[in-house]
């Protein structure tokens, strides 16, 4: 076997691999004669044809088992040879197979990129942590009433008052720049369907609300909502099956009132309290104040993390391999279809431009992606290792989180062929402790209007948003 590689960025190499006629001949002859074993060939008894009848009259399908076997052999030979640390899958740029004459196969690959990070000296950070007041401690415990509320129906004639949960039939018009309302005639955008809206709620969009209060069973209401445009391709107005893309456009909703149900919360004390949580009021108290300042500390610490990490990469010119920030963006876009799908949305016909939504995702992913392999280089210029002892504690936290055995967390990791990402996780976590340590970090306490955002989440505007 012949190899070239040659360089075309820190992370990108061509391979140029070459294989000798002789070892093509071999597979082509292999698989010619397993064909002439195993075809039926009429006037041949089966396994007597010869290899040459089979070999023309299965020239693809001989071809495409040559082709499969020597690619695979020379793409691993020579990356083993060249001491390439590939990632993802190699690309195939050109091939050239034929019986008699040497394989030619080139391909481009990915690799971890060869830098170095060198002394950790002069980093220098800020943790911003914010503060849980006790306003924050009471909006979580009504959150959590909120979710326990129970609904009761009301007296005919109820005005839909705040708090109030109104179902209505909806149907939407796009509306014509100036028009005052829909065409006669003119066939919705929005066909009628039901809508659930809680007068007063955050999720209820402003126009509805205001429309809908005071109104009782069987009154009729007509609201104006002009949305903006699609940024990012996202849309920006409603997504739900059988709905055009209406981002940009004014649409008038007529609603219709069908029923009225007054929400109760239940009453914020002990006895409440020891139900949800087997504790007092004020022991519920504090635990949500922890837990909440547990969370508040991890955004704190893993935006200083993603600071630190981001001024090695500026440091070092580290560069993300292409094939992983593709595989992050189709993660983040995977986890979107995710959650459409579990609103009952078939992403198919949303209305999403998930092409110019991965175009959107690129930056912040490549940025992630430089960070962890700058942490990688971290962890290898510190030859840092994960003990046997240290990984079993950590499965045994996990195991207590879930009230599993750790024997039986150990075994579902080893089935799922987890247990290296695991390690790849807790020699991570060593190696931002180094970085850490290196740097001159300041603490502060800030505003929640200035605190770090928490981890990017997605989220599906209904018609009612």
């Amino acid at each position: 076997m012949k190899f070239e590689v040659t360089h075309l960025s820190s992370v990108k190499k061509e391979l140029v691999i070459e294989l000798p006629a002789e070892r093509v001949t071999r597979s082509f002859n292999r698989f010619s004669n397993e064909f002439a074993r195993q075809a039926r060939i009429p006037g041949f008894r089966p396994g007597k044809a010869p290899a040459a009848l089979a070999r023309q009259r299965f020239q693809k399908d001989i071809r495409d088992r040559v082709l499969a076997q020597l690619g695979s052999e020379a793409m691993q030979e020579a990356i083993e040879a060249a001491k390439l640390q590939v990632l993802g899958e190699p690309r195939i740029q050109d091939i050239r197979l034929a019986d008699q004459l040497p394989f030619v196969l080139k391909i481009e690959v990915d690799v971890f990129p060869e830098f170095t990070v060198g002394a950790l000296d002069g980093l220098t950070g800020v943790k911003r942590v914010t503060p849980v007041t006790d306003a924050d401690v009471e909006a979580s415990l009504n959150s959590l009433r909120e979710r326990l509320a129970t609904v009761s129906p009301t007296e005919n004639g109820h005005p839909a008052q705040p708090g109030d949960i109104v179902t209505v039939s909806l149907t939407g018009y796009v509306l014509e720049e100036g028009a005052p309302g829909p065409d006669e005639g003119q066939s919705p955008a929005i066909t009628p369907r039901r809508e659930t809206l809680e007068i007063g709620g955050k999720a209820t969009r402003a126009e509805f609300d205001a429309a809908l209060r005071g109104k009782a069973v069987g009154e009729r209401v007509v609201t104006d909502i002009a949305y903006p445009p699609a940024e990012a391709g996202a849309s920006a107005a409603p997504s739900a099956p059988d709905v055009e893309d209406l981002s940009g456009k004014r649409v008038q909703f007529h609603l219709t009132v069908e029923e009225i149900v007054q929400k109760s919360l239940p009453p914020l004390d002990n006895e409440w309290a020891q139900k949800v949580s087997g504790a007092d009021l004020a022991t519920l108290r504090a635990r949500l104040r922890a837990d909440m300042e547990a969370e508040m500390e991890a955004r704190a610490l893993n935006a200083l993390d993603a600071d630190l990490l981001d001024q090695l990469v500026a440091r070092a010119g580290v560069e993300a391999p292409e094939s992983l920030v593709t595989g992050r963006v189709n993660e983040r876009l995977g986890e979107f279809v995710a959650h459409l799908q579990r609103q009952g949305v078939d992403p198919r016909r949303a209305n999403y431009d998930f092409q110019k939504m991965g175009e959107a995702l690129r930056p912040s992913a490549e940025a992630e992606i430089k960070r962890i392999v700058v942490l990688e280089q971290v962890a290898r210029e510190a030859d840092l290792r994960v003990t046997e002892a240290e990984l079993a504690a950590h499965i045994a936290e996990l195991a207590a989180q879930v009230g599993a055995a750790p024997e039986a967390v150990r075994a579902r990791l080893t089935k799922e062929d987890q247990l290296d990402n695991v390690r790849a996780t807790l020699r991570n976590r060593k190696a931002m402790v180094i970085v850490r340590s290196a740097a001159r970090i300041e603490t502060a306490t800030v505003l929640p209007a200035d605190a770090p955002a928490p981890e990017e989440t997605v989220s599906f505007p209904s018609e009612n948003q």
